[in-house]
């Protein structure tokens, strides 16, 4: 039998669950019915619940392929307490399942010390502003050190410890801004990055999250990832920020829900299997259900912006209960169609145009060949990318004036896109840079390769530690259907998690070669940076590398910008 608890943490926003804040656990469950593992769990939370008063909380589950999934819902102030009610809950079941004796001197103990840790967390004020905040509609944030109400220029931040009385708060002061949260497999930083560019083009100063960075204006604020709740707040307290863009990973999601409780509208760019065996998360269609928690965070009025090419997205996406604009590279899409027909809004391609269709009718906004980022439209997984951004910022309120400029001006470079479908021209070579880190990814980049014209192919790729062998392989294959002359697979040191020294790129060229790479065509280095080092001190003029760079980024291209100097 194995009961082994994964991962114990607080739910802050909206989930995958439900909507309630609390604590979760994933434990994964062998040689018992998994279905007596949460009923046994159910027992013992209900009996802890009650013993430190919180008898009118709920409990959750979710049973997945190799484990199950156990919630419990809690006070918004007292959510490391709800975590320690969880852990005990799971313990007692374990003890009880397990055939261990229970103590009851050792269940009051446990039982008080829940009870004085539940007291030393509490904040009775925090939760008043809270409620005061939701009847009067003003937007809050909270974290375990600061409170704020009202976003941007608007907002005011008071201590946990120092928190306002009701009747001193002028309600009026307090407004929203424009917000929108992007989701998806892949896409999701260029979408976010396009749709900024947008809001900039209107003149208004747009605030972003990512995975990448926290940007407000131009100015970056700090590097890394800040996709979660921790960046949407500390983007949304910016007093220069005008409309927010966040990006939402999906382990954001399945962490701590969703960074905020309301947004004006939401795209979901795509859905492929990426990530699985985390968080019980194990099948596309589990992942598919995760990205769409962001359809909970779009307001009564707000837009959802979906993927009509993506048959998982068209799927959930008809469950959804919101107002939604599809958007599709083919114009006769039977889903697109059909919202049409309907009176809805979408965004498409026609007679090589990207068109703009709301309830006045069809608007032409810009040629494909003249939104620099497809190339021509050989990067159709760019125009795809560029009709979401347009379904977002006309959700936005934006208009077609400012979306056909932006497109226009967005270049897939380092400076505007950086790490995603950059092109540079090196001696007479075409060098491409992409971030590409899974099958999708990968085969959307390599058939945009393959549509540029080459003499020799390079290829040069590798993969985070924790991504299965099978991972690595369906990669591996999307990556070889370039048909390369030559390959180099490179190591990942600060991304082996587990792996030892030169197993991952050691297993990608066994991937190669079983689809047919002759040994002597595959080189193998110990970083990007000495990957892309060989690769430039080689190419010859008509000669096209596929550099695909997951770390060390700033580093290739400077070496790449050296090798353009001569």
């Amino acid at each position: 039998m194995k009961l082994q608890l994964d991962d114990s943490r607080r739910l802050t926003g909206k989930g995958l669950l439900w909507d309630s804040p609390g604590a979760v656990i994933d434990a994964f469950v062998e040689g018992i019915d998994k279905q007596r593992v949460v009923d046994t769990w159910q027992h013992y939370v209900r009996q802890l619940l009650d013993a430190v008063g919180w008898d009118k909380e709920n409990t959750t589950s979710r049973i997945f392929e190799d484990g199950v999934t156990v919630a419990l819902s809690a006070p918004f102030d007292a959510l490391y307490a709800a975590c320690e009610v969880n852990e005990a809950a799971w313990q007692m079941t374990v003890e009880h399942l397990t055939g261990q004796s229970g103590d009851d001197n050792a269940l009051a103990q446990v039982i008080a010390t829940l009870r004085q840790m539940i007291a030393d967390e509490v904040n009775p004020q925090l939760l008043a502003l809270i409620a005061a905040a939701k009847a009067h509609q003003v937007p809050w944030l909270t974290d375990d050190d600061e409170f704020s109400l009202g976003f941007g220029q608007s907002c005011e931040v008071w201590s946990c410890d120092n928190l306002p009385e009701l009747d001193e708060i002028q309600w009026h002061k307090y407004r929203s801004i424009p917000v929108a949260f992007i989701t998806g497999t892949n896409g999701k930083s260029t979408s976010v990055r396009l749709a900024s560019a947008m809001v900039a083009q209107s003149g208004l100063r747009c605030g972003v999250t990512s995975t990448d960075f926290i940007r407000v204006g131009e100015h970056i604020i700090d590097r890394g990832d800040y996709s979660g709740p921790g960046g949407a707040r500390m983007l949304l307290r910016h007093p220069e920020v005008e409309v927010g863009l966040l990006e939402v990973a999906r382990g954001g999601i399945l962490r701590r829900g969703l960074p905020i409780e309301w947004v004006d509208c939401a795209l979901i760019t795509n859905v492929a299997e990426d990530h699985l065996g985390q968080y019980g998360i194990n099948t596309l269609e589990a992942l598919t259900e995760t990205k769409f928690v962001v359809a909970k965070g779009v307001n009564e009025q707000g837009i959802l912006v979906l993927n009509a090419d993506d048959a998982g997205v068209v799927r959930f996406g008809a469950l959804q209960n919101k107002r939604k604009c599809w958007f599709s590279i083919d114009a006769d899409n039977p889903t697109l169609v059909e919202h049409l027909r309907q009176g809805g809004t979408a965004c498409y391609v026609r007679d090589g145009m990207m068109v703009y269709h709301d309830s006045k009718g069809g608007q032409e906004v810009v040629a494909v060949k003249d939104v620099p980022m497809t190339f021509n439209g050989a990067a159709r997984h760019n125009v795809q990318n560029a009709l979401g951004a347009m379904g977002l910022a006309m959700a936005l309120g934006l208009t077609v004036s400012d979306v056909a400029q932006a497109l226009k001006a967005f270049r897939s470079d380092a400076a505007d896109n950086p790490g995603r479908g950059n092109v540079f021209e090196v001696n007479g070579a075409t060098v491409v840079m992409d971030f590409a880190h899974n099958e999708h990814s990968m085969a959307a980049i390599v058939a945009t390769a393959n549509n540029m014209p080459s003499t020799r192919k390079w290829l040069m790729l590798s993969a985070a530690g924790d991504r299965s062998d099978e991972d690595m392989r369906v990669m591996t294959a999307a990556g070889m259907r370039l048909n390369p002359d030559k390959m180099v697979a490179y190591d990942l040191p600060s991304y082996r998690r587990g792996r030892e020294v030169g197993e991952i790129p050691r297993r990608i060229g066994e991937f190669a070669m079983a689809c047919g790479l002759a040994g002597e065509k595959l080189l193998h280095c110990d970083g990007p940076v000495s990957g892309a080092q060989t690769i430039l001190s080689e190419l010859q003029p008509g000669d096209l590398a596929l550099l695909l760079v997951l770390s060390e980024r700033d580093e290739v291209v400077k070496l790449i910008e050296q090798a353009q100097r001569g």
